[in-house]
């Protein structure tokens, strides 16, 4: 009898080391725990220039292989579906969409830049934040749909999900996020960097908009934005986004010094490396 019960034991500790961190805190989220695991699912799609893996029963992820492992999300609901960005190059994206799912898809960005929206060509039209129409003709200068404009604080209604927009400039002046508070997390395109954040409007507006977050996340109970470049270990977690905007103000007060980069990234001359993230910006106009 003692001799079973020992087994027992052994196989319990056995099944609670194997089992994903999001499991075991389905209701009680530690987010170091869920950050240290790779959330992506079996592939459901896979071909030279992107793979498709789930995340859950109606989420699912394309890693493309151009650009910094560049992220789209396909979200589903009952009625409909809703694709995140579209990568940089990925040939008939809509005939791929397709086959993982059977609802119609809508194509929306997180913002313009040509990793994100490089593949949006065979959808007759997409949505995203007018505040990004300066750079729509240099990285869109192919696409023969219609551009729709998304608004603050809409929300998309799948049949049974809803999906909220909030916008968050500083990435670009048009970035947005996409949330499902109804599952606690969000997509957030290049809006905090994926651990390397570049920042092309200024400091002042990647602080603003980190704080508008770290509110809404909290308010919310949304436990992590999933990235513009996905790798299975940068979620972006509530204490990113604080960690972000406390080194924004730091940098702006004159109490955290900044250090010279190659400019490589975009003509940005300056950056900050720590708490797990590097904030790259331009001393000419980060510094506002």
């Amino acid at each position: 009898m003692k001799k079973t019960t020992f087994i027992t034991a052994i196989v319990a500790i056995m099944m609670m080391a194997v089992t994903p961190a999001f499991a075991q805190e389905e209701n009680g989220y530690k987010g170091t725990e869920i950050n240290s695991r790779d959330l992506r699912g079996k592939v459901v799609y896979q071909d030279d220039e992107v793979v498709f893996r789930q995340l859950d029963e109606h989420t699912w992820i394309g890693n493309g292989h151009r650009v910094y492992n560049e992220s789209l999300y396909l979200v589903e609901g009952n009625d409909r579906a809703i694709l995140i960005d579209a990568g940089t190059r990925i040939p008939e994206l809509d005939k791929i969409v397709a086959k993982i799912t059977s609802k119609p898809v809508t194509m929306m960005a997180t913002h313009a830049h040509g990793d994100h929206v490089g593949g949006v060509g065979p959808f007759p039209e997409v949505y995203l934040n007018a505040g990004d129409m300066p750079i729509v003709p240099n990285n869109m200068r192919n696409y023969k749909g219609q551009i729709k404009y998304l608004y603050d604080g809409e929300v998309i209604d799948l049949g049974g999900r809803e999906i909220e927009v909030i916008f968050t400039p500083g990435h670009t002046a048009g970035s947005a996020t996409f949330f499902d508070k109804a599952k606690h997390y969000g997509f957030s395109g290049d809006a905090f960097g994926s651990t390397n954040l570049l920042v092309f409007t200024n400091l002042s507006t990647e602080m603003y908009t980190a704080e508008r977050i770290e509110n809404y996340m909290r308010k919310n109970d949304i436990h992590f934005l999933f990235p513009g470049h996905y790798s299975g270990d940068n979620l972006e977690t509530l204490q990113r986004v604080t960690d972000i905007k406390n080194m924004c103000r730091e940098i702006l007060d004159g109490q955290r010094k900044p250090t010279a980069s190659n400019g490589n990234s975009g003509g940005m001359d300056m950056m900050v490396d720590d708490k797990g993230v590097r904030i790259n910006f331009s001393s000419r106009s980060g510094m506002k």
